[in-house]
């Protein structure tokens, strides 16, 4: 099955207004099945629901080792790496909102921290990496793969051999806005824990977390004397190979990410990559031509998930949205440094190619008013 003839939305080509970049457009067979019926998560009902995930879930991340959902956010799995598996000082690398909430995550739970920093909307180095495990001997190292407060996705498989060639240092991995939208090789790659949120490109309502964790990741976890009780990974482990959640789960969201594995696994992974790398190639092209501008400077960092762009001179983002509102879609803005001065783009998760080419007609047709606008505005008077 090619990524031309599977149709992702179900139904729903050309018809996808919704460009968010978390949470995303969720097809209404999703949203259905949310409305499974209650059951205890001690059942053999639940235990086989939720080991038909946990079967599924690894294909996902290209893994051989057993995955895993929590009833939190990604955020909650940061944390979770954190306190279950590391001991000794963490380097975060840092390069926009996310990472570097993350960073700061370390120092809050009171552990040695270290940064590698880059520029919002510039990657994060292999090399800067290389230079600072070369200074100092760290226990964990924390990467976002693809940040997307800013749209520039690092080189993680180049930045995770480094860290393995150079250190025994945990690769903690978020994938939160790449998984299930571009390549991502959990195995491959020698990561150690790698986290995503259920409202990215995996395409479900937001309120749970899938990751996976090595089985390095693991020893270090059960050698670890205090790990917290509800985020304690060795636990989540020990029930997950008796198909249960050491606590109560998000029961619907658990019937929905069992339809949406599903969906997208018959799609096939590399088929899902080529249909996002295929809707930023349509993002690229008509970029320039209508006066946008990518926050990531070069095109090797622009991500395959959200784009993040600056609009034509005179053209506010604020006002461009509103406009958009207007016509009936859900844009997305920019974030934190960059909230009031760009929009963002969130092409990820079921949306197809015509929906993505029909919202950028509807940004064109948006600048054109906004600037006939103020063109036939009297002088002095409010555009």
């Amino acid at each position: 099955m090619s990524a031309q003839n599977f149709d992702s939305t179900s139904g729903h080509q050309g018809q996808v207004k919704f460009y968010n970049p978390g949470p995303v457009w969720v097809r209404p067979q999703v949203l259905h099945a949310l409305g499974g019926p209650m059951m205890s998560h001690r059942s053999a009902a639940f235990s086989e629901l939720y080991g038909r995930i946990l079967d599924k879930l690894p294909k996902v991340f290209r893994t051989k080792v057993l995955s895993h959902t929590l009833a939190t956010s990604a955020t909650g799995v940061w944390e979770a790496a954190l306190v279950s598996c590391v001991e000794g000082p963490v380097l975060s690398c840092c390069n926009g909102a996310f990472s570097d909430k993350w960073g700061e995550m370390v120092k809050r739970l009171g552990m040695e921290g270290d940064v590698v920093k880059a520029e919002w909307g510039k990657p994060i180095l292999a090399d800067d990496v290389k230079k600072a495990l070369a200074a100092k001997k760290y226990a964990a190292v924390t990467v976002v793969h693809n940040e997307t407060s800013t749209g520039t996705i690092s080189d993680l498989p180049a930045i995770a051999k480094v860290i393995r060639e150079n250190s025994d240092a945990l690769i903690l991995a978020d994938v939160v806005t790449s998984l299930a939208g571009t390549k991502m090789e959990f195995d491959e790659w020698g990561l150690d824990v790698a986290v995503a949120g259920s409202q990215k490109a995996l395409a479900l309502p937001p309120g749970i977390a899938v990751y996976a964790a090595s089985e390095r990741a693991m020893t270090r976890a059960k050698a670890k004397k205090f790990r917290g009780l509800y985020l304690d990974l060795v636990d989540v482990e020990t029930f997950g190979l008796k198909k249960q959640n050491p606590t109560t789960p998000s029961l619907p969201l658990l019937y929905a990410l069992d339809v949406q594995l599903d969906h997208i696994l018959a799609e096939g992974m590399e088929n899902r990559w080529a249909r996002h790398h295929a809707i930023l190639a349509e993002v690229e092209a008509w970029a320039p031509k209508a006066g946008f501008r990518f926050l990531p400077e070069s095109k090797a960092n622009h991500s395959p998930t959200v784009s993040s762009l600056f609009p034509p001179e005179g053209i506010a983002p604020d006002d461009l949205n509103k406009a958009l509102k207007k016509e009936g879609y859900t844009p997305g803005s920019g974030y934190g440094k960059f909230k009031a001065s760009n929009i963002r783009i969130g092409h990820m998760g079921d949306v197809d190619v015509l929906s993505v080419k029909n919202y950028l007609a509807a940004i064109d047709a948006a600048v054109a008013k906004i600037r006939a606008t103020a063109a036939t505005a009297p002088a002095g008077a409010p555009a």
